[in-house]
């Protein structure tokens, strides 16, 4: 049996629209908001791209586990039928 593996962001985004917000789209804001907020009170931009960046990695890692979890999902549910686990 062949199973193709063509889930994509956006299908996922469909299906789970809050946890694939709070993994993808409020940490971007978060760093938007920390980069006015330091612009505004005069905090080094070294300190505030620190966290920028460490914020960026941890928002595309953690977006690309929940991904991984999702086809793992579609994928048994494919193979096996009924509910993922979900």
């Amino acid at each position: 049996m062949a199973v193709s593996n063509n889930v994509t962001f956006w299908e996922m985004f469909r299906e789970l629209p809050v946890r694939t917000t709070l993994a993808s789209v409020v940490p971007v804001l978060l760093v938007v908001a920390q980069l006015l907020n330091g612009f505004v009170h005069g905090v080094p931009m070294v300190r505030i791209a620190g966290f920028a960046v460490g914020m960026l990695i941890a928002a595309v890692l953690v977006t690309q586990h929940h991904l991984a979890t999702f086809r793992r999902g579609k994928l048994q549910q494919d193979l096996f039928g009924g509910d993922d686990g979900r």
